[in-house]
Protein backbone atom coordinates (compact mmCIF):
# COMPACT_ATOMS: atom_id res chain seq x y z
CA UNK A 1 0.00 0.00 0.00
CA UNK A 2 2.92 2.33 0.90
CA UNK A 3 4.59 1.82 -2.23
CA UNK A 4 1.47 2.34 -4.73
CA UNK A 5 0.70 5.54 -2.49
CA UNK A 6 4.55 6.31 -3.21
CA UNK A 7 4.32 5.51 -6.68
CA UNK A 8 0.99 7.65 -7.35
CA UNK A 9 2.99 10.74 -5.62
CA UNK A 10 5.78 10.11 -7.66
CA UNK A 11 3.42 9.97 -10.94
CA UNK A 12 1.55 13.39 -9.85
CA UNK A 13 4.86 14.99 -9.51
CA UNK A 14 6.80 13.86 -12.94
CA UNK A 15 3.32 14.91 -14.28
CA UNK A 16 2.89 18.30 -12.94
CA UNK A 17 7.07 19.26 -13.31
CA UNK A 18 5.78 17.80 -17.36
CA UNK A 19 2.68 20.24 -16.99
CA UNK A 20 4.55 23.29 -16.11
CA UNK A 21 7.50 22.27 -18.29
CA UNK A 22 4.94 22.34 -21.29
CA UNK A 23 2.95 25.51 -19.93
CA UNK A 24 6.54 27.39 -19.81
CA UNK A 25 7.81 25.97 -23.14
CA UNK A 26 4.57 27.33 -24.87
CA UNK A 27 4.34 30.77 -22.84
CA UNK A 28 8.18 31.27 -23.87
CA UNK A 29 6.99 30.16 -27.84
CA UNK A 30 3.92 32.75 -27.37
CA UNK A 31 6.12 35.66 -26.18
CA UNK A 32 8.87 35.09 -29.04
CA UNK A 33 5.86 35.33 -31.30
CA UNK A 34 4.13 37.86 -30.14
CA UNK A 35 7.15 40.14 -30.06
CA UNK A 36 6.18 43.45 -32.13
CA UNK A 37 9.04 45.72 -33.33
CA UNK A 38 8.24 49.23 -32.95
CA UNK A 39 9.66 50.86 -36.26
CA UNK A 40 9.68 54.88 -36.33
CA UNK A 41 9.01 56.58 -39.79
CA UNK A 42 10.65 60.07 -40.67
CA UNK A 43 7.83 61.29 -43.14
CA UNK A 44 6.63 64.92 -44.15
CA UNK A 45 3.60 66.34 -43.61
CA UNK A 46 3.86 68.89 -46.70
CA UNK A 47 5.38 66.46 -49.78
CA UNK A 48 1.99 66.43 -51.73
CA UNK A 49 0.72 63.81 -52.53
CA UNK A 50 3.21 61.67 -51.71
CA UNK A 51 3.25 62.69 -47.47
CA UNK A 52 1.18 65.38 -46.19
CA UNK A 53 -1.37 66.36 -43.59
CA UNK A 54 -4.97 67.37 -44.47
CA UNK A 55 -7.94 68.45 -41.93
CA UNK A 56 -5.28 67.31 -39.12
CA UNK A 57 -4.60 64.03 -40.43
CA UNK A 58 -1.70 62.17 -42.20
CA UNK A 59 -2.18 61.06 -46.05
CA UNK A 60 -0.38 60.21 -48.86
CA UNK A 61 0.38 57.71 -52.00
CA UNK A 62 4.14 56.65 -49.87
CA UNK A 63 2.15 56.93 -46.18
CA UNK A 64 -0.98 55.18 -47.44
CA UNK A 65 1.60 51.96 -48.77
CA UNK A 66 3.43 52.67 -45.28
CA UNK A 67 -0.37 52.06 -43.28
CA UNK A 68 -1.47 49.02 -45.27
CA UNK A 69 2.36 47.22 -44.74
CA UNK A 70 1.99 48.55 -41.01
CA UNK A 71 -1.29 46.19 -41.00
CA UNK A 72 0.09 43.13 -42.94
CA UNK A 73 3.17 43.20 -40.74
CA UNK A 74 2.24 41.85 -37.61
CA UNK A 75 5.58 41.98 -35.77
CA UNK A 76 6.12 45.50 -36.70
CA UNK A 77 4.31 48.50 -35.23
CA UNK A 78 5.09 51.24 -37.20
CA UNK A 79 4.97 54.92 -35.89
CA UNK A 80 5.02 57.60 -38.29
CA UNK A 81 7.14 61.08 -36.88
CA UNK A 82 6.81 64.48 -38.93
CA UNK A 83 10.18 66.36 -39.57
CA UNK A 84 11.13 68.93 -41.95
CA UNK A 85 12.42 68.02 -45.58
CA UNK A 86 15.99 68.29 -44.73
CA UNK A 87 15.99 66.94 -41.28
CA UNK A 88 14.45 63.50 -42.79
CA UNK A 89 18.02 61.48 -43.65
CA UNK A 90 19.29 63.41 -40.37
CA UNK A 91 16.71 61.49 -38.16
CA UNK A 92 18.24 58.06 -39.95
CA UNK A 93 21.64 58.76 -39.56
CA UNK A 94 21.11 59.86 -35.68
CA UNK A 95 18.78 56.14 -34.98
CA UNK A 96 15.73 58.75 -34.40
CA UNK A 97 13.88 56.86 -37.48
CA UNK A 98 14.53 53.33 -39.22
CA UNK A 99 12.98 54.42 -42.39
CA UNK A 100 12.59 57.58 -44.57
CA UNK A 101 9.85 58.72 -46.58
CA UNK A 102 9.63 61.66 -49.13
CA UNK A 103 9.83 60.82 -52.24
CA UNK A 104 13.04 59.76 -52.36
CA UNK A 105 15.37 59.20 -55.39
CA UNK A 106 18.30 56.67 -55.30
CA UNK A 107 22.02 58.26 -55.36
CA UNK A 108 25.73 56.45 -55.90
CA UNK A 109 26.18 58.42 -52.62
CA UNK A 110 23.24 57.33 -50.71
CA UNK A 111 23.30 54.06 -51.81
CA UNK A 112 26.51 53.49 -50.34
CA UNK A 113 25.32 54.70 -47.13
CA UNK A 114 21.74 53.30 -46.53
CA UNK A 115 19.36 50.92 -47.61
CA UNK A 116 16.69 51.27 -50.21
CA UNK A 117 13.26 49.47 -50.74
CA UNK A 118 11.91 48.06 -53.86
CA UNK A 119 10.57 51.05 -56.35
CA UNK A 120 7.21 52.30 -55.09
CA UNK A 121 6.89 54.13 -57.97
CA UNK A 122 8.20 55.19 -61.33
CA UNK A 123 8.82 59.16 -61.59
CA UNK A 124 6.67 60.91 -63.61
CA UNK A 125 8.96 63.45 -64.28
CA UNK A 126 8.29 66.86 -66.45
CA UNK A 127 10.57 69.56 -67.85
CA UNK A 128 9.25 73.30 -66.61
CA UNK A 129 9.91 76.32 -68.87
CA UNK A 130 8.73 79.31 -69.50
CA UNK A 131 5.66 78.94 -71.71
CA UNK A 132 7.03 81.86 -74.05
CA UNK A 133 9.92 79.05 -74.58
CA UNK A 134 8.60 75.49 -73.94
CA UNK A 135 11.55 72.87 -73.60
CA UNK A 136 9.86 69.53 -74.34
CA UNK A 137 12.62 67.10 -75.40
CA UNK A 138 15.29 66.11 -73.42
CA UNK A 139 17.91 66.59 -76.44
CA UNK A 140 16.61 70.63 -76.44
CA UNK A 141 18.59 70.88 -72.70
CA UNK A 142 21.60 71.30 -74.00
CA UNK A 143 23.41 74.34 -73.09
CA UNK A 144 20.64 75.30 -70.91
CA UNK A 145 20.66 76.31 -67.24
CA UNK A 146 18.84 74.81 -64.32
CA UNK A 147 19.05 74.55 -60.61
CA UNK A 148 18.93 71.86 -58.21
CA UNK A 149 19.80 71.35 -54.27
CA UNK A 150 23.28 69.37 -53.89
CA UNK A 151 22.68 64.95 -53.24
CA UNK A 152 19.78 64.43 -55.44
CA UNK A 153 19.26 61.85 -57.93
CA UNK A 154 19.03 64.88 -60.41
CA UNK A 155 22.35 65.70 -59.73
CA UNK A 156 23.78 62.26 -61.14
CA UNK A 157 21.28 62.25 -63.63
CA UNK A 158 22.98 65.21 -65.09
CA UNK A 159 26.71 64.81 -64.27
CA UNK A 160 25.98 61.22 -65.68
CA UNK A 161 24.51 63.10 -68.72
CA UNK A 162 27.40 65.75 -69.06
CA UNK A 163 30.15 63.32 -69.12
CA UNK A 164 28.42 60.62 -71.88
CA UNK A 165 27.56 64.19 -73.78
CA UNK A 166 30.48 66.34 -73.58
CA UNK A 167 29.04 68.46 -76.48
CA UNK A 168 25.59 68.30 -74.93
CA UNK A 169 26.48 69.73 -71.71
CA UNK A 170 23.47 71.42 -69.34
CA UNK A 171 24.85 73.73 -66.44
CA UNK A 172 23.74 72.66 -63.33
CA UNK A 173 24.03 75.15 -60.23
CA UNK A 174 23.64 73.33 -56.67
CA UNK A 175 21.81 75.20 -54.22
CA UNK A 176 19.08 74.79 -51.54
CA UNK A 177 15.97 76.80 -51.97
CA UNK A 178 12.93 74.93 -51.94
CA UNK A 179 11.08 73.85 -55.04
CA UNK A 180 8.65 76.39 -55.46
CA UNK A 181 10.99 79.12 -55.38
CA UNK A 182 13.52 77.66 -57.82
CA UNK A 183 9.86 76.94 -59.79
CA UNK A 184 10.01 81.10 -59.34
CA UNK A 185 13.35 81.44 -60.71
CA UNK A 186 12.41 79.48 -63.93
CA UNK A 187 8.90 81.80 -64.38
CA UNK A 188 11.45 85.07 -63.63
CA UNK A 189 14.36 83.69 -66.33
CA UNK A 190 17.03 83.16 -63.79
CA UNK A 191 17.20 79.88 -65.41
CA UNK A 192 15.90 77.97 -68.16
CA UNK A 193 14.36 74.68 -67.15
CA UNK A 194 13.43 72.46 -64.19
CA UNK A 195 13.81 68.61 -64.81
CA UNK A 196 10.93 67.80 -61.81
CA UNK A 197 8.02 65.42 -60.36
CA UNK A 198 5.12 66.60 -62.61
CA UNK A 199 2.64 65.97 -59.81
CA UNK A 200 4.94 67.79 -56.77
CA UNK A 201 5.55 70.74 -58.75
CA UNK A 202 2.66 71.31 -60.50
CA UNK A 203 1.09 71.33 -57.14
CA UNK A 204 3.31 74.15 -56.06
CA UNK A 205 2.84 76.05 -59.25
CA UNK A 206 -0.94 76.18 -58.61
CA UNK A 207 -0.52 76.65 -54.90
CA UNK A 208 1.91 79.50 -55.50
CA UNK A 209 -0.31 80.78 -58.60
CA UNK A 210 3.30 81.12 -60.29
CA UNK A 211 2.43 82.37 -63.90
CA UNK A 212 4.27 82.00 -67.29
CA UNK A 213 5.72 78.07 -66.96
CA UNK A 214 4.57 75.30 -69.31
CA UNK A 215 5.28 71.80 -67.96
CA UNK A 216 5.60 68.29 -70.63
CA UNK A 217 6.94 65.18 -70.32
CA UNK A 218 9.61 64.63 -72.49
CA UNK A 219 9.07 63.08 -75.99
CA UNK A 220 12.17 61.57 -76.37
CA UNK A 221 12.40 60.19 -72.24
CA UNK A 222 12.23 56.24 -73.52
CA UNK A 223 15.43 56.85 -75.70
CA UNK A 224 17.23 58.48 -72.12
CA UNK A 225 17.03 55.86 -70.01
CA UNK A 226 19.47 57.96 -67.84
CA UNK A 227 16.61 60.83 -66.99
CA UNK A 228 14.14 57.36 -66.08
CA UNK A 229 13.71 57.66 -61.51
CA UNK A 230 11.95 55.91 -59.62
CA UNK A 231 10.87 56.51 -55.69
CA UNK A 232 12.06 54.73 -53.02
CA UNK A 233 11.70 53.98 -49.30
CA UNK A 234 15.29 55.02 -47.60
CA UNK A 235 16.13 52.47 -44.47
CA UNK A 236 18.85 52.51 -41.99
CA UNK A 237 22.03 50.51 -43.82
CA UNK A 238 21.24 48.20 -40.04
CA UNK A 239 17.93 47.29 -40.99
CA UNK A 240 18.60 44.45 -43.36
CA UNK A 241 15.57 42.14 -42.06
CA UNK A 242 13.22 45.20 -42.10
CA UNK A 243 14.08 45.72 -45.80
CA UNK A 244 13.68 42.08 -46.43
CA UNK A 245 10.70 42.32 -44.82
CA UNK A 246 9.33 45.52 -46.59
CA UNK A 247 10.20 44.07 -49.71
CA UNK A 248 7.81 41.22 -49.71
CA UNK A 249 4.92 43.56 -48.68
CA UNK A 250 5.85 45.79 -51.28
CA UNK A 251 6.10 42.74 -53.95
CA UNK A 252 2.05 41.80 -52.50
CA UNK A 253 0.80 45.04 -52.49
CA UNK A 254 2.02 45.43 -56.29
CA UNK A 255 0.84 41.89 -57.19
CA UNK A 256 -2.36 41.80 -55.53
CA UNK A 257 -3.10 45.44 -57.73
CA UNK A 258 -2.51 47.77 -54.22
CA UNK A 259 0.02 50.02 -55.75
CA UNK A 260 -1.99 50.30 -59.13
CA UNK A 261 -4.88 51.46 -56.68
CA UNK A 262 -3.15 53.65 -55.04
CA UNK A 263 -1.37 55.51 -58.05
CA UNK A 264 -4.63 56.03 -59.75
CA UNK A 265 -6.10 57.58 -56.76
CA UNK A 266 -3.40 60.16 -55.77
CA UNK A 267 -1.84 60.47 -59.70
CA UNK A 268 -4.66 59.70 -61.72
CA UNK A 269 -2.96 57.17 -63.31
CA UNK A 270 -1.01 53.83 -63.12
CA UNK A 271 2.87 55.19 -62.54
CA UNK A 272 4.11 51.80 -61.68
CA UNK A 273 7.51 50.14 -62.40
CA UNK A 274 8.30 47.28 -64.15
CA UNK A 275 7.19 43.74 -62.82
CA UNK A 276 11.12 43.17 -62.86
CA UNK A 277 11.79 45.65 -60.15
CA UNK A 278 9.93 43.35 -57.76
CA UNK A 279 12.40 40.50 -57.96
Amino acid sequence: MKKIKIWTFLGLGLLSVGLLSACSSNASSTKKEDKVTTVTVATSAASVPYEYSENGKMTGFEYDILKQADKDLKNYNFNFKVYDDSAILVALDGGRAQIAANNFGKTKARAEKYLFSYPVRQGIDAIFSKSSAPITKISQLAGKTTEIPAGTNYGDMFETWNKNHPKQKITVKYSQRPLADRLEAVSSGQIDFLFASKAAAENLVNQHAISGLVDSIPSDLNQKPEFKTYDYFVLDNSQSQLQKDLNAELKKLYDNGTLKKLSEKYFHDQHLPDADQYQ
